[in-house]
């Protein structure tokens, strides 16, 4: 299944909650602001529909990265790791 990386830059704190709390339920928060997800095309498509309908579009920002097979594998974390040593199924190395 295609894995997604999310980020988001959001100033309302009631909004930011809501799209973390979207996000959480469909994958694994990686920093503050990003989230993994492993789920179908046509699921992050409707997770794009359902954070544009959070979004105010003149202060917020959201952006989705397709994160291909080679480019999963290259993945580096460095510094506090906690919480990050699982993504979805597959195990993320630290360095």
């Amino acid at each position: 299944m295609p894995r997604y990386a999310i980020a988001y830059d959001i100033s309302d704190n009631s909004r930011r909650r809501k799209v973390a709390d979207l996000l959480d339920s469909l994958g694994d928060r990686v920093q503050n602001s990003v989230f993994e997800l492993v789920v179908s095309r046509s699921m992050i498509d409707e997770c794009l529909q359902r954070l544009k309908e959070l979004l105010n579009e003149k202060e917020d920002k959201v952006a989705v990265y397709s994160l291909c097979r080679t480019c999963e594998a290259k993945r580096v974390y460095a510094g506090r790791v906690e919480g990050i040593t699982e993504i979805g199924e597959e195990t993320v190395f630290v360095v």
